[in-house]
């Protein structure tokens, strides 16, 4: 009788440790933190990598600069409050720290001069990034004195961690750790990331400012309406994509071709693996979702 008390004993141990790694695991939608209703801010600020800037002045790669996650977080705000004004910081340099002292010269002379005692929301879509043991290893305490940095400078601001669209369980369990000591909203779109959200190669992105592209082509025509069609290929694979354009430039020697505007054409397999419009709705959609707003 004993010896099967014991053993059913080692069976509910069993049972309690697979829950607490279930419960504390490293898949982000295991634990969502909600820390209650908000208000719909007035002011926030946005802290982010490449799904923020990396189209220069938007997200990569939404197709304008309408169509990214904070856009279209933006336009809900605003709608609810006209008077909501907002500011984007890149977040790349922090996600690229190897010490504390890089760290903190970045909380300190980038991040402290946004910070305000009126700010409402503060957004941290940061971690994607993190993709070395020395980048790793800084960050477990750095994610705790980011969020600590913006706690003290702007004591009445919420706090919301976006994670992430490309997931390192290490990463994954500093960001944890770090929103769980500071009653920080944590939202995951790691189950977002899916070929059907993903942008994709021969994606035309409207740009905010006139720029220029140079693309190796394997014909290329003008429209009636002044667009260039151009067909090119990638590893092997045939593409066409349209672009307006200002004027452009034709080497037939090298079969390339150089255009001037405001539209550029996606021909790289990692900007392609960033968010598509699909996927910046789907993030934003998460955010309201997990964050749970009174819209009076």
């Amino acid at each position: 009788m004993k010896r099967l008390a014991c053993y059913f004993c080692l069976i509910v141990l069993s049972m309690m440790t697979v829950s607490c790694d279930k419960i504390f695991g490293e898949d982000l939608t295991d634990l969502i933190f909600d820390y209650g209703v908000i208000e719909v801010p007035d002011k926030a600020l946005f802290i982010g990598n490449s799904l923020l800037l990396g189209n220069g002045a938007f997200g990569m790669n939404a197709t304008d600069s309408l169509h990214d996650y904070h856009a279209l977080i933006q336009a809900r705000f605003l709608a609810a409050n006209p008077a909501y004004t907002d500011v984007k910081l890149s977040g790349i340099a922090f996600e690229g720290c190897e010490n504390h002292d890089q760290q903190l010269n970045w909380l300190e002379n980038s991040l402290r001069p946004q910070l305000s005692a009126d700010l409402d929301l503060v957004v941290i879509q940061i971690g994607d990034n993190v993709n070395t043991s020395k980048k790793r290893s800084a960050f477990e305490q750095g994610a705790k004195e980011l969020i600590a940095t913006i706690r003290e400078a702007s004591p009445n601001a919420h706090v919301v961690w976006l994670y992430g669209w490309y997931v390192s369980s290490n990463v994954t369990k500093s960001i944890k750790n770090a929103c769980k000591q500071y009653t920080v909203n944590l939202v995951a779109i790691n189950d977002i990331h899916e070929t059907e959200n993903e942008s994709s190669i021969g994606t035309v992105v409207t740009r905010t400012a006139p720029t220029s592209q140079t693309l190796k082509y394997t014909r290329y025509t003008v429209l009636p309406d002044g667009r260039l069609q151009i067909d090119f290929a990638v590893e092997g694979k045939n593409y066409t994509a349209m672009v307006r354009a200002t004027g452009y430039d034709d080497n037939p020697g090298t079969k390339t071709l150089t255009w001037q505007g405001y539209e550029t054409i996606t021909t790289d397999w990692h900007v392609a693996s960033h968010p598509g419009n699909s996927g910046f709705a789907q993030i934003a959609r998460h955010f309201f979702e997990m964050v749970n707003i009174n819209w009076k």
